[in-house]
């Protein structure tokens, strides 16, 4: 027989153990959000695998990048001045990752970018030594 207690203690353990799983998905790193997939208007050629960075309509950018969906990279750095803008990912911090390929879009809102954007971003993954530099695409 399972007490009043006990069931308490599982729903307990059960929502400790949720959100756990929810915060080490949701690890944004410097981006304000990051979701799965390509939003509508961004040209994204998914065949090459290349990050894409498109200035959208209300000022901010969006940075497509290409791994897997269950441990997308991380943004660590944003900076931008004018004359260049640097992104730069780590790789997911989650321990099991699924061997699908995928894209997830980092937005990084218009009062970080300012009033100046340059023409081209780089694009940097320390950890693979890669750095990519990419034209800004523009709605």
């Amino acid at each position: 027989m399972v007490t009043g207690r006990a069931r308490r203690y599982g729903a307990v353990s059960a929502l400790v153990a949720l959100a756990v799983v929810l915060t080490a998905c949701s690890d944004d790193g410097v981006a304000d959000s990051r979701t799965p997939g390509v939003p509508t208007g961004i040209p994204v050629d998914g065949l090459d695998l290349e990050p894409a960075v498109h200035l959208q309509s209300d000022g901010s950018i969006a940075v497509v990048t290409w791994g897997s969906s269950s441990c997308p990279p991380t943004a660590t750095a944003f900076d931008n001045d004018g004359e260049s803008l640097v992104v730069s990912f780590s790789a997911s911090s989650n321990d099991v990752c699924t061997a699908d390929l995928a894209a997830t879009t980092h937005i990084f809102s218009a009062d970080r970018v300012g009033d100046t954007v340059p023409l081209e971003a780089t694009v940097s993954f320390p950890e693979f030594d890669d750095t990519q530099v990419v034209e800004i695409t523009r709605p």
